[in-house]
């Protein structure tokens, strides 16, 4: 009798507390997966800013940069000093488009000559010698006034048109209007007599160029040398705020190269070069089958295994579920994007997979 009651005193007492073991849901364990890739949370593009042709480069996808470090550069459009001179005026800034420039001032630049005189010759008075009516550019010449040939000169051919010549004066003292007498032969022999002309101002030189400028080498009252850098231009699409050929990063991170990228390349404005990614902030996205959807939602924790670290379990937070769906083998698979934080280093690319909450 006493061993009956004792059994009908525990049935009564277990009887509530089974009843609220009931009430308590202990969360079921999952066996779902879904495969991983780790990716950059931020993700920077670098383009060109302007058309042109890529120079050398040693960047490789993989490589890890800084903000600042120059990545690529472009070919650029030099201008050269077309003669020795000084420069007289400088028209175009950094930043200014050549043709705006030439439409207001003719020029981009000026420069006085530094030989400031000039013949104005022609054929005309030439010994009867079919050779001697041939003039070249770049040949010395010899000459004396004609109403005093003790007056000598020398001079270069800086241009030919038909019967008529440009002499620049390299040795002699002339007044402009001064006439002369033209000679191949220093001896100025009479069978050597290519012509006559008359002393005049050479005329300043006037600078021209086509697209953006990037930089400009000279300033006003500098003197220059035939071949010395004056300006640096960019492709005429190149917007105004361009300061340079040279394409920099714009955050910190690993590179990758856009798919054909290569030295020597024409590239055109806005084209993609390369991107960043920002190795601080790393995420996984899986891929979660289209019937397995529904166990996910923003703010889960879930459960990350890398393939390169099995033994260590991340828990990651569910930031981002796509509404788009991808296509694979007859069934759709959408993008879940997780927040992670790990004690070592996450690489774009690297493999994972994601434990999924059990199905309600």
């Amino acid at each position: 009798m006493k061993k009956m009651l004792a059994l009908l005193l525990a049935a009564a007492l277990l009887t509530p507390l089974c009843a609220l073991a009931e009430d308590v849901q202990t969360p079921a364990v999952s066996s779902v997966t879904a495969n991983a890739v780790a990716e950059s949370e931020n993700v920077y593009k670098i383009t060109a800013p302007y058309s042109g042709v890529l120079l050398p480069f040693d960047l490789e996808t993989g490589d890890q940069v800084l903000a600042g470090d120059a990545l690529f550069a472009l070919d650029t459009v030099k201008v050269y000093a077309p003669v020795d001179g000084t420069v007289q005026a400088v028209f175009a800034d950094p930043g200014d488009l050549c043709e705006d420039v030439t439409a207001l001032y003719g020029m981009i630049a000026c420069i006085e000559r530094a030989l400031p005189q000039v013949a104005d010759a022609s054929t005309s008075g030439a010994y009867n010698d079919e050779e001697n009516r041939l003039i070249h550019v770049g040949e010395t010449v010899y000459f004396y006034q004609t109403n005093d040939k003790d007056n000598e000169g020398e001079g270069r051919v800086t241009a030919v048109n038909g019967s008529e010549y440009t002499v620049e004066l390299t040795a002699g003292d002339f007044e402009n209007g001064d006439n002369i007498k033209i000679y191949r032969d220093e001896k100025m022999g009479t069978k050597s007599c290519i012509g006559s002309g008359t002393i005049e101002r050479a005329a300043d030189v006037a600078v021209s160029g086509t697209g953006r400028v990037l930089s400009c080498a000279v300033q006003p009252g500098q003197t220059v040398r035939k071949g010395q850098l004056l300006f640096e231009l960019s492709g005429q699409d190149a917007q105004a705020d361009v300061t340079g050929a040279t394409v920099t990063a714009s955050h910190a991170g690993a590179v990758e190269l856009a798919a054909g990228v290569s030295s020597g390349q024409q590239v055109y404005k806005g084209q993609l070069l390369a991107s960043i990614h920002d190795l601080d902030v790393m995420n996984v996205v899986a891929e979660v089958d289209e019937m397995d959807l529904e166990r996910v939602h923003v703010g889960d924790t879930l459960t990350v295994v890398f393939d390169c670290q099995p033994q260590e379990e991340v828990s990651g937070t569910v930031t981002d579920i796509s509404l788009i769906g991808n296509a694979k083998q007859n069934a759709t698979y959408y993008d879940v994007t997780i927040s992670i934080s790990t004690s070592w280093q996450v690489l774009p690319g690297m493999n994972a997979t994601v434990w999924l909450p059990a199905g309600q």
